[in-house]
């Protein structure tokens, strides 16, 4: 057959390919490349992506104010607690708190109000997510069990049975009578026994009697929530992870130097310090910190972190050290750090989870804010004195 013939053959019309025909072929060639999609693993990517679109919506227009450093300083320029109280609940938050509330019933409020928000968060978020948000409702578990133990070291135990918004899980009414009791944090620490803290905080008690410091029972605690929050974010699948994990070795990056610096400046025995570090960060593995951790002085472990991102950080603050407020403002930026790493991964995996990850941690320190802003308020400290230990930065966009 000649190409003229061909051509005067479909011109005219096959009998062989009809209207119907021709449907049921497109059919076939749509469900062959959804089927090439799902083979090579874009198409639970492509639904991944768009299930977080619902959630990332949602916190955008909450949105976290308090750490915008205009509203932050409206807030304590408003001239008492009451009238602070007032612009806050304008804003949605203290809503079941009185105009002359304090900022203990302040704080209760917003951390109660916080623990919904998450859990909130979790269930409009994608599967793949949940994994992550039940490390982060574990954290915040353990939070709660780290506040019990101080409220106890500051001799505010007796109005523990009154909250039980804000005990752990296990807490029953009769543990928490019991704490209420008890004479001393150790004392307090082995009635958790009864839940699943108890061997954890057994591990600390130790050093606690010795040295006479919370750090300890903390530290135990915080080792606790890395251990379920890496084991947790692992299962996360491949392609969603990255911002969990970088998130996460940035986070006991930064812990590990707040345990190092906190040692040096307190002239612990290194090998107390060992103890006290959590392996799995991002730019400080366990040869490096045990390399600082050897280091005689606070300025020579600083200088340890020459060629890592904690330098440009910390190495500025040295030209101050020792002062009065030179521990508090390395903490600060530690801090400032890391609001500005998670703002920077939330566009970076913009579209696997970031903006949740930057909602999370930006939303908690916007929480502190309003309560050193309270607190200080309350205490007569004047706008500078309160500025000092806040943390503030763009919001995230």
């Amino acid at each position: 057959m000649e190409i003229s013939d061909l051509t005067v053959l479909l011109s005219a019309g096959s009998p062989f390919i009809t209207e119907l025909t021709a449907a049921i072929l497109i059919a076939i060639m749509f469900l062959l490349f959804l089927t090439l999609l799902s083979i090579v693993g874009y198409f639970p990517v492509l639904l991944s992506l768009t299930s977080y679109t619902p959630v990332v919506a949602r916190i955008k227009a909450r949105g976290v104010p308090y750490i915008e450093p205009e509203l932050v300083q409206d807030l304590m320029q408003s001239g008492s607690l009451p009238d602070s109280i007032s612009r806050l609940k304008s804003s949605g938050y203290l809503a079941s708190v009185s105009l002359d509330c304090n900022p203990d019933q302040a704080e209760e409020e917003l951390l109660i109000a916080w623990y919904d928000e998450v859990q909130t968060l979790r269930s409009q978020a994608p599967r793949d997510a949940w994994l992550f948000f039940d490390a982060i409702l574990s954290f915040q578990e353990i939070a709660k069990v780290k506040r019990i133990l101080r409220m106890v070291h500051d001799g505010r135990a007796a109005i523990i049975p009154e909250i039980p918004l804000l005990w752990p899980e296990e807490f029953t009414t009769d543990v928490a009578l019991k704490i209420a009791n008890s004479r001393s944090v150790s004392e307090a620490a082995r009635i958790f026994h009864e839940t699943r803290y108890g061997q954890i905080l057994a591990d600390g008690l130790v050093l606690y009697e010795k040295e006479k410091s919370v750090f300890y029972l903390d530290h135990v605690l915080d080792c606790m929530g890395f251990a379920e929050i890496k084991s947790q974010s692992s299962m996360v699948q491949a392609y969603l992870a990255s911002p969990y994990r970088d998130y996460i070795s940035i986070l006991i990056d930064i812990q590990n130097i707040r345990t190092l610096i906190r040692a040096k400046h307190g002239g612990w025995n290194p090998q107390q310090v060992m103890p006290c570090l959590i392996d799995g960060g991002l730019d400080l593995p366990s040869w490096r910190l045990i390399q600082m951790n050897e280091m005689m002085s606070l300025p020579d472990l600083v200088r340890q972190l020459s060629g890592t991102r904690y330098d440009s950080v910390l190495s500025p603050l040295l030209r101050s050290y020792p002062s009065t407020e030179s521990m508090l403002s390395i903490d600060l930026a530690l801090d400032r750090y890391l609001l500005e790493t998670i703002s920077r991964l939330s566009m970076e995996y913009y579209h696997t989870g970031g903006p949740l990850l930057w909602y999370l941690v930006a939303k908690e320190f916007e929480l502190r804010n309003i309560r050193i802003i309270l607190t200080g308020l309350s205490e007569g400290l004047s706008s500078d004195q309160i500025g000092k230990m806040l943390i503030t930065g763009p919001e995230e966009t």
